[in-house]
């Protein structure tokens, strides 16, 4: 490894902005009456984007334990009447609830549902997945709630869950921001989504700030006036000229705050980024998500980020920053250093290959520490609370050939960028 310093734009110039999803309007049904709520709005939204609609049904193998073995799936009737038998009760669905020109194509699968409809969604970059709510208990939101996390946790398409008696554009719409590039392009999304003149919250809740004291006091007007700068530049970003906004800042839980106001302004939609991309993200969405998901009164679309995100976000940070590359022999002690300077400091740590892509790790993940092993050649990467404690997440990289660091404008760290064989580890400072 050679001490250097360069602009690390070029990197990243093969990456495209990020686009939002141009493929067909998905309608996830499985012929009952919970899923009625989806084709109305389908049929809105097809007007409204000149999309093309299909209905997409998964049919889950029927599975019988056996004697000595695990649960197996039996056939009772050949695949073919299964699936044509299917098909027709979509098409009688599709009869009750659309106008006779409605002749939407249907497709029938086999397996589990939410990965059958995420992987369906993700080979034709569907625009937006449309599944109903259920009925209005909240037995009914809670079960149909567990069905659109799983579709979440597996695929990079935007997912709205439809309460029923919602059959036009939505007009009042809450979408959720913590200013990163996840919740921009969440926006981007529902703003193509929704009603040309709709009433768009942009809402940020904030931690409560103890402000007992005049340096907490300080700490909290400055964190408020950031707050406002952002969801100012937000609201910049997205204006329209038919479109209204309004900007929210509020404090305390994110998940409650957020719902409570939808109550308060009788929102139709209610719009949230499910952030990170990769094994975190698919083993537990967030908690805001979850709660949104599960406990909103209103219409839900949440839209997961994704590898195409991943690389905007960086190709904004690196525009103006340097690179320094870690001399040989002095990795370990330049990963120590750097560990000081960021510990807890929030980052987004994706691996780029290139058989595979952009794969994404983790999002606003807190970072502890990094070390260097000369002798296997291999950087681990911690995350969590402490690793004293014992509450983290380790990364290992192996088979690292060069270790460089980029700084902002001011100076201060932005992207660890780690080269392996066949490619990279970027973590992303927040």
């Amino acid at each position: 490894m050679t001490a250097s310093a360069q602009p690390t734009t070029g990197a990243f110039a093969a990456y495209e902005p990020t686009l939002l999803p141009a493929g067909p309007i998905i309608v996830a049904s499985d012929g009952s009456a919970d899923s009625d709520a989806a084709f109305p709005m389908a049929q809105v939204l097809a007007a409204r984007t000149n999309a093309q609609v299909r209905v997409l049904s998964v049919l889950q193998p029927y599975a019988s334990s056996m004697y000595a073995y695990d649960l197996v799936p039996i056939p009772l009737e050949t695949e073919a009447v299964t699936r044509a038998t299917r098909e027709a009760v979509i098409r009688t669905q599709l009869t009750r609830l659309m106008s006779a020109e409605s002749k939407w194509p249907v497709v029938v699968h086999t397996g589990d549902p939410a990965h059958e409809i995420a992987d369906y969604a993700n080979r034709e970059t569907a625009r937006v997945v449309v599944a109903g709510r259920g009925r209005h208990g909240m037995l009914e939101r809670v079960l149909a709630g567990e069905t659109i996390l799983r579709l979440l946790q597996f695929g990079d398409a935007p997912v709205l869950a439809v309460e029923p008696g919602l059959t036009h554009l939505p007009r009042r719409v809450v979408i959720a921001t913590d200013f990163s590039e996840y919740s921009l392009y969440a926006a981007r999304v529902a703003l193509s989504l929704v009603a040309p003149d709709a009433m768009i919250h942009l809402v940020h809740v904030g931690p409560v700030i103890d402000e007992t004291q005049d340096v907490l006091r300080e700490r909290g007007t400055a964190a408020r006036e950031h707050a406002r700068t952002e969801l100012s530049h937000m609201h910049e970003m997205l204006t329209r000229d038919e479109l209204q906004f309004d900007e929210v800042l509020l404090s305390g839980h994110g998940a409650e705050e957020l719902l409570r106001y939808a109550n308060d302004t009788q929102a139709e939609l209610i719009v949230s980024a499910a952030h990170g991309y990769g094994f975190v993200r698919r083993a537990v969405l967030g908690s805001t998500t979850t709660a949104l998901v599960r406990g909103a009164a209103c219409s839900v679309l949440c839209v997961p980020g994704s590898a195409r995100t991943a690389s905007t976000a960086f190709a904004r940070r690196s525009a103006a920053v340097q690179t320094r590359t870690f001399v040989p022999g002095g990795v370990d002690a330049e990963l120590s250093s750097f560990s000081e300077r960021n510990h807890r400091r929030p980052c987004t740590v994706t691996v780029f290959r290139g058989d595979l892509g952009a794969q994404r790790v983790g999002h606003a993940l807190s970072l502890v520490g990094a070390t260097y092993d000369e002798h296997g050649k291999a950087v681990s990467l911690m995350f969590g609370a402490s690793k004293l404690a014992g509450d983290h997440l380790t990364h290992r990289v192996d088979s690292v050939m060069e270790v460089d660091l980029s700084t902002d404008g001011r100076g201060r760290d932005a992207v660890l960028r780690i080269v392996h064989d066949g490619g990279y580890t970027l973590v992303e400072l927040d």
